[in-house]
């Protein structure tokens, strides 16, 4: 039997789902099956069969020409059906492969003899295409979904029903590692708040939880973790999804205010208790002794000076900080600064038999600042090696120019800047101690700072003008030998580009509000 040969095909009808097949498209010769058309026509020939045989059997026909009739209609039969065959033949090899995304279009079956069949090749084909299109509009909205988390800064995790990871963004991927999917959650996050949390929610007992964690072995990150059962299975068969917020810098800022607020009230009522302490004392049993009331006025007055003090350092550094965003926008002499202050602790020095180095650059010593504050710092700075200095030791004071500033300062302002050195010749200060010395009401010694007279205030008020100023405080120091603090502050710009400034400012058009 022949096989059954395609040609080119037009459609039918002219619908847009159909156009596609418009164009004449290449086809594959299929062979028709034999056996499908010979019980076709069997089952066909059935009733004609049983219709000769009763003509034969009452005398009306011939066996002969009954045998030539039954093999004509039985051919023309089964030409018929082997066409209609073909057809649906080919309609079924057209919709049996599945449709490969990106892959090439199928062509259409050439179906010249039954309609039913070419009707049902067009619909599988329109089907097929919008079905294509259903697939890759929903691929392109995952990979959309992908893309928006891995645009979030926060890390995300989506879960399956079985609690594992079936999507993880690139935030998370930073903080837990790359490969996580389709790691169970329980090998990335080990708290067991966390993992009843998702248990609870993934069997349906609870919608949300947040829950409150600390991450990390050498450096602790607290994290506010929030678990949220997804209403709509994602396409990545999501359940819930576990979001984890940064909350380190808000925890450390609520710990330092904690801190802040025992640390001051403990300072305050240590001396107002020992005040108190020496009025009952006046009052009680020391009435009428002289040598007490001299002794204990006196002691009572350095303890009123020394909450003086704190409240004045308090008063002084929540101005500071208030201001802290707003650059000063004066000019001032580190000479006269410097000189200015040392006149003022030389006393203190020669109470200690200590001499006072000023070591000046000799070239312009200008630098972008506000005069009262500067001295504030230089008056901290050299009381403090002052106290903490040796006696009989030099404390010494160097202005320099350094080829460029530290990295705490900001990048434009590294080029042209000042520094001034404070160094001591004291006990030194162990390096773990050294990166919280700006710290309110930290102290190395808390006795012997406590006995110098110190409030604990006074590098954190140093460190919040520096910050103030844009430059940068750097301190080093070697135990047994000394410590040195040094202040970067930058330069004030160049003549012309002040003016160039003043002059923009000057004629900038007012905005009418």
């Amino acid at each position: 039997m022949a096989p059954h040969t395609n040609t080119p095909q037009t459609p039918v009808s002219g619908r847009g789902d159909e156009q596609a097949f418009a164009s004449p498209l290449p086809s594959v010769a299929r062979p028709v099956s034999f056996a499908r058309v010979a019980r076709l026509t069997l089952l066909f020939s059935t009733p004609l069969v049983l219709a000769l045989s009763a003509l034969v059997v009452w005398a009306e026909l011939a066996i002969i020409p009954a045998a030539l009739t039954l093999v004509g209609v039985a051919g023309v039969t089964a030409l018929f059906l082997r066409s209609l065959v073909g057809d649906w033949e080919a309609v079924a090899a057209y919709l049996r492969p599945l449709p490969v995304r990106g892959g090439p279009v199928a062509p259409l079956p050439v179906l010249r003899f039954s309609e039913g069949a070419r009707d049902v090749a067009m619909a599988a084909r329109s089907l097929r295409q919008r079905t294509m299109q259903a697939i890759n509009r929903a691929e392109a909205e995952a990979m959309a979904q992908i893309g928006l988390l891995d645009a979030l800064p926060t890390p995300v995790l989506l879960i399956n029903s079985h609690a594992h990871v079936v999507q993880a963004n690139e935030a998370a991927r930073t903080l837990f590692g790359r490969d996580l999917e389709p790691r169970p959650l329980i090998a990335i996050l080990r708290d067991p708040g966390i993992l009843e949390a998702v248990d609870r929610i993934l069997d349906g007992s609870l919608r949300s939880k947040a829950v409150q964690v600390t991450l990390g072995a050498t450096v602790e990150q607290t994290f506010q973790v929030e678990v949220q059962r997804l209403t709509d299975e994602l396409p990545l068969a999501a359940h819930a999804v576990v979001v984890l917020h940064d909350i380190t810098a808000l925890v450390r800022a609520e710990q330092m205010r904690a801190d802040f607020v025992a640390n001051a009230s403990h300072e305050l009522r240590t001396p107002l208790t020992s005040i108190l302490g020496f009025v009952e004392t006046l009052r009680g049993p020391a009435r009428d002794d002289a040598e007490a009331h001299e002794r204990f006025l006196a002691i009572m007055h350095q303890q009123a000076s020394r909450m003086r003090r704190l409240i004045e350092d308090l008063l002084s550094l929540s101005r500071i900080e208030l201001r802290e965003h707003t650059p000063p926008v004066g000019t001032v002499s580190l000479e006269d600064v410097v000189e200015g202050v040392v006149m003022g602790l030389e006393i203190l020095a020669e109470e200690k038999d200590m001499a006072l180095q000023v070591e000046m650059i000799s070239d312009s010593d200008l630098v972008a600042g506000d005069e009262d504050e500067l001295v504030q710092v230089f008056a901290n700075l050299i009381a403090n090696g002052i106290k903490y200095g040796r006696p009989g030791t030099p404390l010494v004071i160097r202005v320099d120019r350094p080829a460029r500033g530290p990295a705490q300062m900001p990048h434009a302002m590294r080029d042209a800047c000042l520094v001034v050195h404070v160094i001591d010749q004291g006990d030194g200060i162990a390096k773990e101690h050294l990166p919280r010395l700006t710290e309110r009401f930290y102290r190395v010694d808390t006795a012997r700072s406590r006995q110098l007279g110190g409030t604990g205030l006074g590098l954190a008020i140093v460190k919040h003008i520096v910050n103030r100023h844009r430059g940068a405080l750097t301190i080093d120091s070697t135990v047994g030998q000394g410590s040195t603090f040094s202040v970067y502050l930058p330069c004030p710009p160049p003549a012309d580009k002040r003016a160039r400034s003043s002059d923009f400012l000057r004629h900038e058009p007012e905005t009418e509000l």
